[in-house]
């Protein structure tokens, strides 16, 4: 268990590290995000017509099951322009103390949780590179299941999709070279 949790804590502070220089250092975000043209006159509008902090999407969904409902939501859907907005009419800090402990926080109880993924499978007793790879996995399925469903079912360009997969395979497989030294099971030696 000791392991476990060293492994989770030193793991959370690679992938959090790797977390700021993957922004910071390496832009691997660039790009993966543009910025709004006219913006001034876009948020004077958004301020007058949504007061709560939400996820907005365009076409709203239809709001009635009857057929007419639907297939107006159908043709907004088909002629454009569709999207989403992530929307806080109040602002933030753009350095908040509490996203950076957050997200440490975060960061450490996903290393712990890989950390004790990992203690329970058969890369544990394997070699160092079979337990980073393992970790590495982890990066890969978790981009499967949250970037690649989004790039398909939400419509995310392709730019942002890809950004996020890189930072998130890289983040886990430096947090993996870290759990990886740590959680590991010793080799019986058979005679």
């Amino acid at each position: 268990m000791k392991k476990i949790i060293i492994g989770g804590l030193v793991g959370g502070i690679i992938m959090f590290i790797w977390g700021w220089a993957a922004w910071s250092i390496f832009s691997v975000h660039a790009g993966s995000m543009q910025n709004i043209p006219k913006e001034d006159a876009i948020i004077t509008a958004l301020s007058v017509n949504m007061d709560q902090k939400a996820v907005y999407i365009f076409p709203g969904l239809p709001t009635a099951s009857d057929q007419a409902s639907i297939d107006d939501y159908t043709q907004k859907m088909q002629r454009g322009p569709v999207g989403m907005i992530v929307y806080d009419p109040q602002g933030s800090d753009p350095m908040a103390m509490n996203q950076f402990i957050g997200g440490i926080i975060i960061a450490v109880v996903l290393a712990y949780m890989a950390a004790w993924f990992l203690s329970r499978s058969t890369a544990a007793a394997s070699s160092y590179i079979a337990r980073v790879a393992y970790c590495g996995m982890l990066g890969v399925f978790i981009s499967i299941a949250a970037y690649i469903v989004n790039w398909n079912w939400m419509g995310y360009s392709f730019e942002y999709t890809s950004a996020w997969i890189i930072d998130t395979v890289i983040g886990w497989v430096l947090a993996g070279l870290g759990i990886g030294a740590i959680v590991k099971t010793p080799k019986v030696e058979t005679l």
